[in-house]
């Protein structure tokens, strides 16, 4: 009994996390001690043979874009760069220290923020600095994400030629109304400009991102907007929802909340979204990325190879990651450590020599499993219990009660439950988020009001 699609939506529609890692960081112990950190490293060293990945995040904002839910500085004035390099120095060396025998890494990202704030003087300068002290494999991915508005000509060049191989322009929408509520003004001509140089220049994987459920969007919006970026035939595309949370971030309340999409049309927005890149011969990769059938990360979907972290889906990944700047995540020694939030705080304590840790978590055996288990499902929407049995010496007798509760779901027609697995649908890839909840043993600890975005 299938039900209407209005009524899946009232059924699925509530806050819930969005599992890049497990468990999330509102079950994380504040305060982490910086003793914790150090064991992590120490765990993490004694595999020196194993890639790292690397993220770096840059903080800073010519101006706050109203919908933003990420962690920005704004500031017009360039004068603080100089002393967040600084600081950035002090703590790639510091993690350095800590890993003397495990220095080669196979994935580097930037985000923001925006990472292109920086000049190219500084651009070299940040990526001297974690290059000098950890490697890049061979054929390691090399990513940066960009905003065309604030693009000066001579940027790609230059990152082009640093060894960047991958980019994320974010698009979010191009029409002018949309454009408009969300304060931030970048026009097509410069989202056509700067795919145009980046496949000039030679990037290997241009990506572009959007955003549904954003103020003033409607279907037919929405389809002008993938029908003008299909047309960059870009080699991945991400399909965000926005996270509408104006308890957490202020600066969205300035946001009319009547422009803002009914759960039902944002569900349409996507399902729309979907039909026409699939349309357009794109892979569907977990719940929000599409790519070209070509692209190694829709590979990566079809022989299971998929990984999930904390910078999204990728083909590939260290088994550990470090996180520098303000807000990084680190997933090291199978702990993870959340950076200060606060650019100054972060700046004091790495340039006296001390993890900048503002919450960490120590992760279980359990918890291992379970953030295997719902990667595995987010991933490639499906489970087969003689993996988990192969893998974690556990089955299905495990998880009777989150089989109960996933149980209850079958009805819906989101997923199938055999005796060799779970396999999510193609309607229930749209709900993968929920699915997943009853594997998460955290979740009904968590106060009513921790800040989620909606699953719809």
């Amino acid at each position: 009994m299938t039900l209407p699609l209005i009524e899946l939506v009232k059924h699925y529609d509530r806050p819930g996390p969005r599992y890049t890692g497990y468990p999330m960081p509102p079950v994380w112990q504040d305060n982490f001690p910086q003793e914790g950190a150090v064991t992590a490293l120490a765990k993490a060293n004694a595999r020196p043979t194993e890639a790292l990945s690397l993220y770096t995040h840059i903080p800073f904002c010519k101006r706050r874009c109203s919908y933003c839910g990420c962690n920005v500085v704004v500031s017009p004035q360039y004068a603080p760069v100089e002393a967040f390099l600084r600081a950035l120095e002090a703590e790639v060396e510091l993690w350095a220290k800590h890993l003397p025998d495990r220095r080669n890494a196979i994935q580097l990202h930037w985000g923001g923020g925006t990472p292109t704030y920086l000049k190219v003087p500084e651009l070299q300068r940040a990526f001297r600095i974690i290059t000098d002290r950890f490697h890049l494999l061979p054929g390691a991915e090399v990513a940066i994400e960009v905003d065309p508005t604030f693009l000066q000509p001579d940027q790609l060049p230059a990152l082009r030629e640093l060894g960047f191989n991958r980019v994320s322009f974010g698009v979010q929408d191009l029409d002018d109304h949309v454009q408009e509520l969300i304060t931030r003004g970048q026009t097509w001509d410069q989202t056509l400009a700067t795919v145009k140089q980046a496949r000039e220049l030679g990037f290997g994987g241009v990506n572009l991102d959007l955003v549904y459920g954003l103020p003033g969007q409607t279907q037919d919006t929405f389809r002008r907007t993938l029908e003008s970026t299909l047309e960059l035939a870009p080699n991945r595309m991400a399909i965000y929802g926005f996270a509408y949370l104006p308890k957490m971030l202020p600066h969205q309340r300035t946001i009319p909340t009547e422009t803002l999409p009914s759960p039902e049309l944002r569900l349409d927005l996507l399902l729309m979204a979907t039909e026409i890149l699939e349309s357009h011969g794109y892979v569907a990769v977990g719940m929000d990325h599409f790519a070209r059938p070509d692209d190694e990360l829709a590979k990566a979907v079809q022989d299971g190879r998929i990984i999930r972290n904390f910078m999204g889906y990728a083909v590939q990944a260290g088994s550990d990651c470090l996180g520098f700047g303000p807000s990084a995540i680190s997933d090291v020694g199978d702990t993870y450590l959340q950076n200060e939030k606060i650019l100054a705080k972060w700046e004091r304590e790495v340039t006296n020599a001390r993890f900048a840790i503002h919450k960490g978590h120590a992760r279980s055996q359990d918890d291992q499993m379970r953030r295997w288990i719902i990667h595995r499902l987010m991933g490639t929407f499906q489970l087969r219990w003689a993996e988990v049995q192969e893998r974690w010496g556990v089955g299905r007798d495990h998880f009777l009660d989150a089989l109960a509760e996933l149980e209850q779901e079958v009805p819906f027609g989101v997923l199938e439950l055999k005796e060799e697995g779970i396999f999510i649908t193609t309607l229930g890839q749209r709900f993968v988020r929920n699915l997943v909840f009853p594997f998460d043993a955290y979740l009904k600890r968590m106060a009513a009001n921790t800040a989620f975005s909606r699953t719809v």
